[in-house]
């Protein structure tokens, strides 16, 4: 199989591109080099160039993905989460190949007990609010996949944003924001096992947790010397609306990533 990643250097995309180029054909695209295809999602031209070099899938997971950063900026969130989507569909649509793209719990308001992939979307950041408005694009058309994703954790070839934080002194996080977390490494297997469906599927963790729950564990497997401080809405900076309670669930399939101890025992 041929595939293209775009967004192969950051945190999810590279690990996904190791994964898959140990028995596939795969291309990976970063705007910053790291010996990937040099690709701006800006760039129409560039983008229908390479999905021209027939590609059986493209996973999408490039874009703004820092809620803060969104909220501050939303003319930027959505010129690079929404703007592309069209143009990188029409390409994709004329050559036949499908679209898997990385969506997020975001979507959802954060106020009932679990969302399925029926539930009423309702963002209350910008962040959420593009990856709706990109969700929309790709519903739209009928071939394709939006894979809905929670937080993700562990260690990632190109980017350890999230176990770089453990060299910290100390770590906020919150007391009440609510997920079911998805190990790294499982991503790209689940992906492998639901390509071939289409519409909107969840993948998440097995185990509940809050924030301060996940980042404690993680801290404690590793042994860091950072202090975990637990915050909750009242205390902790507000940069924007973050959803409190984002349980997924899926009604389409019954691939679950493992739960935050068997995880961590997989963590090098």
């Amino acid at each position: 199989m041929r595939i293209l990643i775009l967004g192969a250097s950051g945190f999810v995309g590279s690990a996904l591109h190791a994964h898959f180029a140990a028995n596939h054909e795969v291309v990976g695209t970063s705007r910053g080099g790291h010996g990937l295809a040099p690709v701006d999602l800006a760039d129409t031209g560039a983008v229908r160039a390479l999905v021209e070099r027939g590609f059986d899938v493209v996973v999408h997971t490039a874009g703004v993905v820092d809620l803060g950063a969104a909220q501050r900026d939303p003319a930027t969130a959505y010129a690079a989460n929404v703007a592309p989507m069209v143009p990188l569909l029409d390409a994709i649509d004329e050559v036949g190949a499908k679209l898997v793209y990385l969506s997020t719990d975001n979507v959802f308001d954060g106020t009932a007990e679990h969302y399925d992939e029926s539930a009423t979307r309702a963002p209350i950041n910008v962040y959420g609010e593009t990856k709706v408005a990109a969700e929309d694009l790709v519903l739209e058309r009928d071939r394709h996949l939006i894979v809905r994703l929670p937080l993700v954790y562990g260690r990632s070839p190109l980017s350890n944003k999230f176990l770089a934080r453990f060299a910290a002194s100390e770590i906020e996080a919150r007391t009440d924001i609510v997920c079911n977390p998805l190990y790294l490494p499982s991503l790209a297997p689940a992906l492998e096992q639901l390509t071939d469906k289409s519409g909107v599927v969840h993948i998440v963790g097995a185990e509940t947790l809050s924030r301060y729950e996940l980042m404690t564990r993680v801290r404690d497997h590793l042994g860091a010397p950072a202090r975990v401080v637990a915050t909750d809405r009242f205390s902790a900076v507000q940069d924007c609306p973050r959803p409190l309670r984002l349980v997924m669930r899926s009604n389409r399939h019954d691939v679950v990533g493992p739960d935050v101890d068997s995880a961590l025992a997989d963590l090098p």
